[in-house]
């Protein structure tokens, strides 16, 4: 049975939660608290997998807590819900919470993510996947151009001429930044050569996903058994993907839509570097066997390479809606009716993108679109103008 600590100071909300929760949840076990200290002392009493706090309350606030939660029960998937919330509180969220609501929250959307947040956390939990981590030589770690650039973001002292400074010192982050504002992505009306102006257009949660990428693509080394993986194709596989993926979506959902798109491929740079005799035998087989690359590797792994690239961006703090999306964009169907918006428009933009670059591993066979899976998700009827976008991306036309 699913346990849910629900924490408000205001016992009308909670109340509120109590009745609803009860006649759409009646197999969940609920438990409510009116301030954090009671939360806490619930949880090292009782548990909980799920904890869902308000964010604004006397004391200890919900940021707060949530932050003892994960230190404490890390094992409790965590969930904020607020009226209103700060800048700097939303970036101190990135990372810590797996779900971030707005209030008024309609009872179907808590309910979904809670459920999402629940399933997250099993996929990233699974033993077989905490094996192969294991087994790693070692996990790249938070590049530091990224430490410092969110450093900069939180800070309220730090305007764009430090955030510029911060790229500029970084020549390979510098070029991608202008390469991606120069692009027809954006449509400026002139090109700019400005690392400053480039920064203001591509604002600040975009950036520092380019920085992660960019720092990934070259820590990740690989060795003499990469078996023809490209790394420059497999970027560029990245980059395009991210740019259909962003078409793909409202304008308010881009900026994370890019982000899944740009980190969704890292797992194989990381899997080819730090597993080289695994990943000699998973491409053998799939080029021997005629397989899918995502089919060999759950035979031999258990688990693939989306989610080995969560894992890494689960350490990273990268938000989930963006880890969920990468953690299930090969084969989405197995936990259908979990996953976010994010999870369909990354599993259709890489397979687009697939299909319209060449090959960044020759003569392996890719997982294909999940039909079905759109199917159920409700998106089939778009994926005709899901593949016009693409065209346009790649033609240079968006």
């Amino acid at each position: 049975m699913t346990h849910v600590l629900f924490v408000d100071d205001d016992e009308r909300v909670l109340r509120g939660i109590r009745r609803t929760m009860r006649s759409t949840h009646p197999d969940w076990e609920m438990s409510f608290a009116s301030d954090s200290e009671a939360a806490l002392e619930h949880l090292e009493h009782e548990g909980a997998d799920v904890i869902v706090s308000d964010a604004q309350m006397p004391g200890v606030d919900g940021l707060a807590l949530l932050q003892l939660v994960r230190m404490r029960h890390p094992e409790t998937a965590r969930i904020m819900l607020t009226g209103q919330v700060k800048k700097d509180q939303t970036y101190e969220a990135v990372g810590l919470v797996h779900q971030f609501l707005a209030k008024p929250c309609p009872p179907e959307e808590l309910q979904a993510a809670i459920d999402r947040a629940l399933h997250l956390r099993d996929l990233l939990d699974d033993p077989t996947l905490r094996g192969v981590v294991a087994r790693m030589r070692a996990l790249p770690s938070q590049p530091d151009v990224y430490t410092r650039l969110m450093r900069a973001v939180r800070s309220e002292d730090v305007g764009m001429e430090d955030i510029a400074a911060i790229v500029e010192e970084n020549p390979s982050v510098a070029a991608r930044v202008l390469q991606l504002v120069n692009s027809a992505f954006f449509g400026l009306p002139r090109p700019t050569a400005s690392i400053r102006e480039a920064v203001v257009f591509i604002g600040t949660k975009t950036l520092r996903t380019l920085v992660l990428s960019v720092e990934a693509f070259r820590d990740l080394e690989l060795g003499p058994h990469s078996q023809g993986l490209n790394p420059d194709a497999l970027q560029e596989h990245a980059v395009t993907t991210a740019r259909i993926a962003a078409e793909m979506v409202p304008v308010a959902d881009r900026e994370a839509a890019y982000s899944a798109g740009l980190l969704h491929s890292i797992g194989l740079l990381v899997l080819a570097s730090q597993l080289p005799d695994d990943w000699v035998r998973i491409v053998g087989e799939a080029r021997g066997q005629g397989r899918t690359l995502h089919e060999v590797e759950k035979l031999v792994l258990g688990v693939d390479h989306g989610q080995i690239a969560a894992a890494l961006l689960s350490l990273w703090g990268l938000p989930h809606d963006v880890i969920e999306a990468v953690a299930q964009h090969l084969h989405p169907s197995p936990v259908s009716g979990f996953g976010g918006p994010l999870v369909a428009v990354t599993h259709v933009a890489s397979r687009l993108a697939e299909d319209a670059k060449p090959p960044f591993l020759p003569d392996v066979e890719m997982t294909p679109i999940d039909h079905e899976y759109l199917v159920a998700d409700g998106t089939a009827d778009s994926l005709d103008d899901w593949r016009y976008i693409a065209e346009q991306v790649v033609e240079g036309d968006l």
